[in-house]
C-alpha cells in the first residue's frame, strides 16, 4: 500500500509567532508522512527598496527557519525553508499554489476589535483565497490557562477527508 505524502505550509512570523503550528505539524508526522514548508514572508515598507536590506534579512530569516526545522523535525522529516518578500496573504496563498500544498496551519490573530474596523485580517485573507484546506490554531494566552480548544478548519467536504486521513 503506498502512502500519500501531504504537504503542509506552515507560515510563521519570527518575531511574535508561537510555536503552536510546529507542535502540531510534528504531532501529524508522526502518524503519516508529510513534507513540511516553513514559510517567512518579508513584509518591508522601505520606499524605494534597498536590495542589500532585503538581501541581508533574507538570509537571516532563513537561517532562523533552518534552525526551527532542525530543532522541531530534526533530520528525518523533509522540511523545506523558504523566504518571500511581499504581501503575507498574497505570498502564502502563491507559495501553496506553487507547491500545491495539501494544508496550510496557521496560528490565529492576537484579539484586538479595533482592527476588525479597518478590514479583513491576514488570516481571513489567506482562508478566502487559500487552495487548499486551512488550519488555524487559537493563540494561546500567557497569563492564565484555559481549556483546550479545537482549531478552525475551513475547506469543501473532499478536503475535510483529507484532513481526517492526515
Amino acid at each position: 500500500m503506498k502512502m500519500n505524502i501531504k504537504h503542509i505550509l506552515i507560515p510563521l512570523d519570527l518575531m511574535r509567532s508561537p510555536c503552536d503550528a510546529l507542535v502540531y505539524a510534528r504531532k501529524m508526522a508522526a502518524d503519516s508522512p508529510v513534507c513540511v514548508t516553513l514559510l517567512y514572508v518579508l513584509n518591508l515598507n522601505i520606499v524605494p527598496p534597498v536590495r542589500q536590506v532585503y538581501d541581508e534579512l533574507c538570509a537571516e530569516s532563513e537561517a532562523a527557519l533552518k534552525k526551527l526545522a532542525r530543532f522541531f523535525f530534526g533530520n528525518d522529516l523533509a522540511a523545506r525553508v523558504v523566504v518571500r518578500a511581499g504581501a503575507p496573504h498574497e505570498e502564502i496563498v502563491a507559495e501553496a499554489k506553487a507547491e500545491s500544498s495539501d494544508l496550510i496551519i496557521l496560528t490565529g490573530p492576537e484579539r484586538r476589535a479595533w482592527k476588525h474596523l479597518l478590514g479583513l485580517g491576514t488570516t481571513q485573507k489567506i482562508i478566502d483565497a487559500s487552495p487548499c484546506p486551512a488550519v488555524v490554531l487559537p493563540r494561546r494566552r500567557k497569563m492564565a490557562p484555559q481549556r483546550p480548544q479545537i482549531p478552525t478548519v475551513t475547506g469543501t467536504a473532499p478536503n475535510e477527508a483529507l484532513l481526517r486521513a492526515a
